[in-house]
């Protein structure tokens, strides 16, 4: 049997269509990242019209909080007279249909590499999304707290709150859940598959417009878009100086390179000590307590021991336990400064390196003798 193509089916994109990929790619990032008031009568009107397209009644209520987290403080103690949470109807449903749909009008290939280009890896917004959703979590109702508030409770109430979602990342929606609508806003605008994406034209007006919603039959709670949000050169959420993510009710995050850390080591960075170090659990935390102090100041303070030196720089390790430890390799930089002084730089590296040699090969990306080899051609 000869297989009858659909005449818009894509088995690949032109050159035209392939330079609209990073435009597009560059947008979504942009809408993931807007920081200021949230245009709340577009939002609102994105929404009612989202559930329209769930085959759903709009919500009676429209209610809105300065940040993520008070909205899931608010969400969480949901009544009964809010209903259940429509999340899957609203959002995962619309999303699952209008793939299905595509599938039908483009190659697999060409799907791959819209959402890969489109929709590519978000350090920012992962890690804006982590601190948000670890922020909620405090919030969230016990099961106990939430058949509770189902009373009068019926059988299928109680199987509801059963199966009803207690967790923020599962049952709100923010930026970083909702980047996919930028795949599907390439497919309609530069292929020209209207009717197939149109379900999801109020979910992108949603996107565009808000911060974060958490949708539930009868009420739909939404958040203001933060009013700063500061990275480093990464992408990481990261700021020196003060929060990296702040909402306009105050709720904020201090972070360092993408890590979570106290508010304390941004505002206060004299109050580290080799014993504040020493007595901070987490991992990651201490690594960042002992960059903000600077890894020079540190080994000065004797925070780490010389365990290797030879004419490519000084090895110096720090070692609390046997799988966790802190090293890094000190180099001068050849070119001397006006003074005429040699710059010192510390370069952390793996902690299993047993030579200075290994430590400066490994910043290169080569092993030592590779290493070797380099600096006799050069």
């Amino acid at each position: 049997m000869t297989r009858a193509f659909l005449p818009t089916e894509h088995w690949a994109l032109s050159a035209e269509q392939t330079a609209a990929l990073d435009r597009y790619c560059a947008r979504w990032l942009a809408i993931r990242r807007l920081t200021g008031p949230a245009d709340r009568h577009a939002a609102e009107e994105g929404v009612r019209l989202a559930y329209q397209a769930a085959s759903l009644r709009p919500p009676l209520h429209l209610l809105w909080c300065d940040s993520p987290v008070a909205l899931s403080h608010r969400a969480g103690r949901a009544s009964c007279a809010d209903g259940v949470n429509v999340k899957s109807a609203v959002i995962d449903r619309l999303r699952q249909g209008t793939a299905a749909r595509v599938r039908r009008r483009l190659r697999a290939r060409v799907r791959a590499q819209i959402e890969r280009a489109v929709n590519p890896a978000d350090p920012l917004g992962d890690s804006a999304t982590d601190a948000i959703v670890h922020g909620a979590a405090q919030e969230n109702a016990s099961l106990l707290e939430c058949l509770h508030r189902s009373r009068p409770l019926s059988l299928s109430r109680f199987f509801g709150a059963l199966a009803a979602p207690r967790s923020f990342r599962d049952s709100g929606a923010g930026p970083r859940e909702l980047s996919w609508l930028g795949v599907y806003e390439f497919i309609r605008n530069v292929l020209g598959l209207k009717a197939e994406t149109a379900p999801l034209l109020p979910l992108m007006q949603v996107a565009m417009n808000t911060g974060w919603l958490q949708p539930h039959e009868h009420t739909c709670w939404l958040a203001e878009r933060p009013s700063l949000l500061r990275s480093d050169a990464q992408g990481r959420l990261h700021n020196a100086r003060g929060p990296a993510l702040r909402f306009p009710d105050g709720w904020s995050v201090y972070a360092w390179k993408g890590v979570e850390i106290p508010r304390w080591l941004v505002e206060e960075p004299k109050k580290i000590t080799l014993a504040a170090i020493d007595a901070e659990e987490n991992v990651q935390v201490r690594r960042c307590m002992i960059e903000i102090m600077t890894p020079a100041r540190y080994v000065a303070l004797g925070g780490a021991a010389k365990v290797a030196e030879d004419e490519t720089g000084v090895l110096w390790r720090k070692t609390w336990l046997a799988y966790d430890a802190w090293a890094a390799v000190e180099v001068i930089n050849a070119t001397p400064e006006a003074d005429g002084t040699h710059k010192h730089f510390f370069l952390q590296v793996p902690a299993n390196l047993r030579t200075a040699r290994e430590a400066v090969a490994w910043t290169y990306g080569m092993p030592a003798n590779a290493y070797d080899q380099l600096v006799m051609r050069t």
